[in-house]
């Protein structure tokens, strides 16, 4: 009796464990929720044969409670794996900017929303960081360099331990490559933009991102944030590798005084290299009218560029 009883429960047991790897989970009832959630379609899976497809909530809130139990695990198993895949971000406030690079395994992921708003946490939590840093006179931009460990969000929680989580979470491995932070030279104010635009209406985000220290004596016939958005694109387009100078005539009293009419109190005229090969700043011909330089331009906006910098996603510098 003992025999039967237990070979019927054997059969039992092995029916309904065959019956759950076998149910079926639709494409689109999958695809939903791993949209809702962010969650790999592994765990997503699993979450749907539980609590069936017209539980998204019951489903969304299992997986996050198996998320936060096995997040650390999860992110130790996974961290092996290449993360080639990712977003950099900016984020500025008057002379103080952050700038984040964060990778993943897919361009799924990161282009999921759960991946861009740790991104945000991130830079947020680097630019508050920031904002207490006294500044320097110097006419650079001041350079910071944070370990994740060194930041908190705004609920006090470690972004390492918010990191292993959100790699639970989404099932991929995720690495932080740089956490830079940055303050502006006296007298000017920090500008930013990203390319492709992707991110959030706070915090720019994208392959490249630029940053600009620039001060402006008065006002122009565009917005300083305009003005900056034109000259932060160009950057990124453009690539500069220094700042450089405006060339000015050499004043050759000799040659000068011969020529008719000239004032030799005259202010020195820009000479302009508009070579396609420059790799400095302010003497490349500026991307949106190649016929100025970028120091012109600016100059006709009553501004200037006092440093820059630019980043894209997987480079070392």
């Amino acid at each position: 009796m003992f025999a039967r009883s237990a070979f019927v429960r054997l059969l039992s047991t092995t029916g309904r464990n065959f019956s759950e790897a076998e149910k079926k989970v639709s494409k689109e009832a999958l695809m939903a929720l791993r949209k809702r959630t962010g969650y790999s379609y592994v765990n997503c899976r699993k979450a749907l044969v539980k609590f069936g497809e017209n539980d998204m909530d019951n489903a969304e809130k299992w997986l996050k409670e198996a998320a936060a139990k096995e997040g650390w695990a999860k992110a130790a198993k996974l961290g092996t794996r290449v993360t080639s895949n990712g977003l950099v971000s900016v984020v500025t406030e008057n002379s103080s900017a952050a700038v984040v690079e964060l990778s993943c395994e897919t361009d799924f992921v990161a282009r999921s929303g759960a991946f861009k708003d740790l991104l945000t946490k991130i830079t947020n939590s680097a630019l508050i960081q920031t904002k207490s840093q006294s500044g320097s006179n110097d006419s650079k931009l001041q350079e910071f360099s944070y370990e994740l460990g060194d930041l908190s969000d705004q609920d006090g929680k470690n972004m390492r331990e918010v990191l292993s989580l959100a790699i639970g979470k989404l099932g991929e491995n995720m690495a932080v490559k740089r956490v830079k932070a940055y303050k502006a030279p006296e007298g000017t104010k920090l500008f930013g933009a990203s390319h492709p635009k992707d991110g959030t209406d706070q915090v720019p985000m994208g392959r490249f991102i630029s940053l600009i220290a620039m001060k402006q004596s008065a006002p122009g016939s565009i917005s300083s944030q305009q003005l900056a958005g034109q000259i932060c694109q160009h950057i990124i387009g453009m690539s500069p590798e220094t700042l450089g100078e405006a060339a000015e005539s050499v004043n050759n009293q000799d040659g000068l005084k011969s020529q008719e009419g000239h004032d030799p109190d005259a202010e020195p005229v820009v000479v302009t290299n508009l070579d396609d090969s420059e790799t400095a700043l302010l003497r490349q011909a500026f991307m949106l009218n190649p016929s100025q330089s970028v120091h012109e331009y600016l100059k006709s906006h009553n501004a200037n560029v006092l440093d820059f910098v630019r980043v894209e996603l997987g480079s070392e510098q």
